[in-house]
Parts: structure tokens; sequence; C-alpha cells
């Protein structure tokens, strides 16, 4: 809700300043780029550098581990299955 809140409140605001014609074309495009960067792809970036930093630092197997798929904890460090080997895909009916 609250993002969608902002897109509107953006859209509305970039409209009234396109709407003023005493203002440079550069004026706007400022604006446009600007929110481009601040909402759009600082967000992505943050979100993927905090869940690159997260699957970084935990690496290690753990007591939840079953949770999770034996493709993944093959990659886990400290797992009782990262050493067997393993086929990449199982045949129908196997």
């Amino acid at each position: 809700f609250v993002v969608l809140l902002a897109g509107i409140f953006t859209v509305q605001q970039l409209w009234d300043i396109m709407g003023e014609v005493s203002r440079p074309l550069i004026y706007t495009m400022k604006h446009f780029m600007a929110r481009v960067l601040c909402l759009i792809a600082m967000p992505i970036a943050i979100y993927t550098m905090l869940f690159y930093i997260h699957l970084a630092i935990l690496s290690k197997a753990g007591p939840g581990m079953a949770l999770y798929s034996s493709l993944f904890q093959t990659t886990l460090e400290d797992s009782s299955l990262a050493t067997v080997a393993m086929p990449s895909e199982v045949a129908y009916g196997a």
C-alpha cells in the first residue's frame, strides 16, 4: 500500500512539474532521473546487496537445515550431504 501511495504521489508531482512550461526541460529530466535513482535503483541495489551478504555470511549448516532442499543443503559447509555424490536430475519413477 505504501509503495502504491508513494508511486501515485510521485507521478502526480512529476505531472505538475511537466505542466510548468516556464521551467526548462532539463529541470524536468533531473527530477525524473533523481526519482528513478532514489525510488527504483537504490532500493533494488540495497536489497540485492543485503541478500548477497546474507548468503555469504550464512554458509554453514545448522539445526534448521532439514527445511531446505537437498540441493541447497549440499552447498552448505559442514553438511552431511556435502560429501555425498548426488545426481543433478532424478529420472521419473526412480
